[in-house]
C-alpha cells in the first residue's frame, strides 16, 4: 500500500529483545500426565520455554507457561503447577460433568469420562444440520492441502467444504480441491479480488443450514465445527459463534510479537454477547478482536443472507484491507441476535513469520478498522452519533499503556510497529472511500451492497 514505506531489508532492531521461542504442545488432565522434555528447534537450539494447552474431556481449560531445562520436568511437577494456575477451573469442570471434584490432581491425571457430558455429541443429539465449511484461497495449495486434511478428520458428520479460488489459474485450488473426495469437498471460483467478495461468493451456493469459515493457514481440530454448531444451536438467539484461536508455532520474533500486540485467543471461558452487553469499555461492540476472529467463525446462513453477507468494500484484497469480521459482527448484535464465544472450538493458526509481513499485518489491522467504522458512520445516523461519542475515549484505548489493547505489550514491543498502527487507522477513511468506489463500479456488487445497507433506525 503506498501509504507505508517499504524496508524490505531492514528488521525492527527492537525485536533483538524479543522472547525466545516457545515450544508448543498440549496435555490432557484425564489421563496420565507425561513429563515434559525440551526439544530442538528448527534452528536446533533446545527451547527454554514451553506453552502448553491443556485440556480436559478434549476441553480447554488453560495454557501453562512452563520453563524448560536440559532435563524434562517430571509429571510430578507439572501435577503441582496445573494444582496451582488451574485447579479451580478443572474442578469445577469435573463438577459439571458429575464426576468426583474432589480428587487432588496428580502425576496420574484426573477422574475420566468414557463418554463425558461435555462432548458436543452429547450437547447436541441428532439428526445434525447439514454444515457448509468455507475455505478461501489465493495461493500457497500446501498449506491449503494441509488446512482440508484436518477438515477431513472432523467428528462432525453432516458437512460439505465450499474451497473459494480467490485467483483462478494461479493458486492451485483446482488439483488440491481434485485429489479429495468430491461429495464433500467443492471448488466455488471468485475472479474479483476481495477476501468479503469471495466468502459471499461461497454463502451464493451454501446447502448447509449452518456456515463456517476459516482461512488456508490453520490446522483444524476434530471437534472445530461440532462445538461451532453446537453453539449456534443452543440458542435461538445465536446467529454467530466463534472459537478459539491459537498459534501452531512460535518460532520467530514476528509471530512472538503479534501474540503481544494481542493475538487472537480470547481465553477459555464461554461467552455470550448482545447488543445490551457490558464489557467494562464505553467502545462497546466497535473494540476490536472482542468477538473473535474471521478464521474461527459460523453464523445462522439464513441470517448471513438477511444481512446481505460481508460487505464486499472491506476486507482483504481491497483497498480497505480488513474489517469485514467486526462490521458483520456489529450488523449481528444490531440485529438483536447473539454472537457465542465457544472456546472448544479450536484452529490453530500459522502466524506470519518475517518483520515485513508483521509491519503489513499491523498497519493492515488499523486500516481495517477505520473502514469499517467509515463504512458504519457513512450508512448510519444513530452509529454516527454513537461512534463521535466514543471517539475521545478510542483514543485513550488506543495510546494508553494501561488500556485492555495494549496489556499485553512488555518494554520491549517494537514502537515503530504503534507507528504503522497509527497510521492505517489515520489513512483507513481514505481507503474504504477508494475501495467503495471500485465496488460500486462492479454491477455484481451493486446489488449485494443495495442488500447490506445499514439500517438507518
Amino acid at each position: 500500500m503506498k501509504w507505508f514505506p517499504r524496508r524490505p531489508r531492514q528488521r525492527f532492531a527492537e525485536l533483538s529483545d524479543a522472547p525466545e521461542p516457545v515450544q508448543l504442545g498440549e496435555i490432557e488432565v484425564s489421563v496420565p500426565l507425561p513429563d515434559i522434555a525440551p526439544r530442538s528447534g528448527p534452528t536446533g537450539r533446545p527451547y527454554r520455554r514451553a506453552g502448553l494447552l491443556v485440556r480436559i474431556h478434549g476441553r480447554p481449560v488453560t495454557e501453562l507457561d512452563l520453563p524448560l531445562q536440559a532435563t524434562p520436568v517430571p509429571a510430578s511437577e507439572i501435577a503441582r503447577r496445573l494444582e496451582e494456575t488451574a485447579g479451580a477451573q478443572i474442578r469445577q469442570h469435573l463438577t459439571e460433568d458429575g464426576l468426583p471434584a474432589d480428587t487432588p490432581i496428580t502425576a496420574a491425571g484426573v477422574p475420566a469420562a468414557v463418554d463425558a457430558p461435555c462432548r458436543w455429541q452429547r450437547r447436541l443429539p441428532p439428526p445434525w444440520p447439514l454444515a457448509s465449511v468455507v475455505v478461501t484461497t489465493c495461493g500457497r495449495p500446501e498449506r491449503l492441502l494441509r488446512t482440508l486434511r484436518t477438515l477431513q478428520q472432523q467428528t462432525y458428520p453432516h458437512l460439505e467444504v465450499l474451497v473459494v479460488d480467490n485467483r483462478p489459474g494461479t493458486s492451485g485450488a483446482p488439483a488440491v480441491v481434485s485429489s479429495l473426495p468430491a461429495e464433500v469437498f467443492r471448488l466455488v471460483t471468485e475472479p474479483r479480488a476481495g477476501l468479503s467478495r469471495a466468502r459471499n461468493a461461497a454463502l451464493a451456493v451454501a446447502r448447509g443450514e449452518m456456515i463456517a469459515i476459516t482461512d488456508d493457514d490453520v490446522d483444524v481440530d476434530p471437534d472445530w465445527l461440532g462445538e461451532l454448531v453446537t453453539a449456534l444451536a443452543g440458542s435461538p438467539r445465536a446467529a454467530c459463534a466463534t472459537g478459539l484461536i491459537i498459534p501452531s508455532e512460535l518460532e520467530t520474533p514476528a509471530q512472538l510479537i503479534i501474540e503481544e500486540f494481542g493475538g487472537f485467543a480470547k481465553g477459555f471461558r464461554c461467552q455470550r454477547f448482545d447488543l445490551g452487553t457490558s464489557d467494562g469499555s464505553v467502545l462497546y461492540p466497535y473494540t476490536a478482536g472482542r468477538f473473535g476472529s474471521g478464521a474461527n467463525t459460523a453464523f445462522r446462513t439464513a441470517v448471513l443472507h438477511s444481512l446481505g453477507g460481508f460487505a464486499e468494500e472491506l476486507g482483504a484484497g481491497t483497498p480497505a484491507r480488513g474489517g469485514e469480521d467486526l462490521d458483520i459482527y456489529v450488523s449481528v448484535l444490531r440485529s438483536g441476535a447473539e454472537i457465542v464465544y465457544e472456546p472448544a472450538a479450536i484452529v490453530r493458526h500459522q502466524h506470519r513469520q518475517t518483520d515485513v509481513e508483521l509491519r503489513d499485518q499491523i498497519a493492515s489491522y488499523g486500516v481495517g478498522l477505520s473502514a469499517m467504522v467509515t463504512r458504519r458512520v457513512l450508512h448510519s445516523r444513530v452509529e454516527r452519533r454513537e461512534i463521535a461519542r466514543r471517539l475521545p475515549a478510542a483514543s485513550r484505548y488506543l495510546l494508553s499503556s494501561g488500556s485492555q489493547k495494549n496489556a499485553k505489550k512488555s518494554a520491549s514491543y517494537p514502537r515503530r510497529l504503534t507507528v504503522y498502527e497509527l497510521i492505517g487507522i489515520a489513512v483507513g477513511p481514505a481507503a474504504y472511500l477508494r475501495s467503495r468506489r471500485q465496488a460500486l463500479r462492479s454491477p455484481a456488487h451493486r446489488s449485494a451492497a443495495d442488500r447490506s445497507e445499514i439500517s438507518e433506525i
